[in-house]
């Protein structure tokens, strides 16, 4: 890992000593020196990419034995329960976790990135939202230890990653649905440009005209601050259009549209079939039990530890990990 920027470094360049630098940057510099160097000094630190270390000078060793996690979204029940299964496998191997989750917003990510890097942690593990390639390209550019769990961004190359094949899972739920008897499926996704939801649809469409022979997929999209709102028409339209199988792309979608169907007492299967993206504790108040494809959390967040782990040792060699996904199947997808 490369050196990081040190208040010595800023101090060089600017010509003054490493204390009018700490002054400034502590915002205790009134009285000391001129708003024009220490806005001088701001910059430059900024230039730099400086980072304060608040805990340096207690620190005896090399490593603190901490890891940071930003995690994409906290309400994503997904990403709650690889952040559990990611704390489990660090105290396995004695490390603390921070936690952060940037609400999938790309200058929070940025900013929970400053964070962990300011408390020392020694290394990252992250879920990033989308429009974070730049963030990424420094982390990786500056030697720090990270790893790229569930999204993956084309453009951002040499750096570890460990997900699922979206295309292959959402490929393989056509297959079930066909093999079940039902001709019309409509999948219904958010309206996003991150990479993994499009390969989930892409895979959809893909098999709707290879498996079924349709020319056209059903692929209903929905801006995420709008789902509440919007779901309940679209389900509908989906319902009097002869729509005989709905295919959720997450959970959180799936809860918004399976109180729909309660709410208007829509026969699960007999009147729509159902199969979701990811499980969920929820989905078992439903009056019938849900098929859902299945990620390795458990596996995902041990390997991702492991991973980072390595990088922290020094092993530098970039893998891209993907694991399977299986479809478990419940009643809501029986046979048509």
């Amino acid at each position: 890992m490369k050196k990081r920027v040190s208040l010595k470094d800023i101090a060089n360049e600017v010509g003054v000593s490493t204390a009018v630098v700490s002054y400034v940057l502590n915002d205790k510099y009134e009285g000391r020196i001129s708003e024009i160097k220490a806005e001088q000094i701001k910059q430059i630190a900024k230039r730099l990419n400086y980072f304060p270390n608040h805990i340096a000078k207690s620190l005896k060793k090399d490593r603190t034995f901490t890891i940071g996690l930003i995690i994409a979204d906290i309400s994503n029940l997904f990403y709650s329960n690889i952040a559990r299964y990611i704390e489990d496998e660090c105290k396995k191997h004695n490390y603390n976790v921070i936690f952060g989750s940037a609400d999938e917003n790309a200058e929070k990510f940025k900013e929970l990135v400053h964070v962990m890097l300011s408390r020392q942690v020694d290394g990252i593990i992250l879920a990033a939202p989308k429009d974070t390639e730049d963030t990424l390209m420094y982390l990786r550019d500056q030697g720090i230890p990270f790893v790229l769990v569930d999204r993956y961004f084309p453009e951002v190359t040499d750096i570890n990653t460990i997900g699922i094949n979206n295309y292959l899972a959402s490929y393989a739920v056509v297959e079930h649905l066909v093999t079940n008897g039902y001709k019309k499926p409509a999948m219904v996704t958010l309206n996003a440009d991150l990479f993994h939801m499009k390969e989930r649809a892409v895979g959809f469409e893909t098999a709707c005209r290879e498996v079924l022979g349709l020319r056209q997929a059903v692929v209903v999209e929905i801006d995420e601050e709008e789902l509440s709102d919007k779901i309940e028409n679209q389900m509908l339209r989906l319902l009097k259009n002869g729509t005989d199988l709905v295919y959720f792309s997450t959970n959180k979608i799936a809860m918004e549209g399976l109180a729909i169907l309660v709410k208007h007492q829509v026969k699960v299967p007999d009147e729509m079939g159902i199969i979701c993206f990811d499980e969920a504790d929820a989905y078992k108040i439903f009056n019938t039990s849900i098929t859902f494809v299945r990620q390795p959390l458990r596996q995902i967040g041990s390997e991702s530890v492991a991973l980072l782990l390595a990088l922290i040792h020094g092993n530098k060699t970039a893998k891209r990990m993907v694991r399977d996904t299986c479809i478990i199947v419940g009643n809501s997808s029986a046979p048509h």
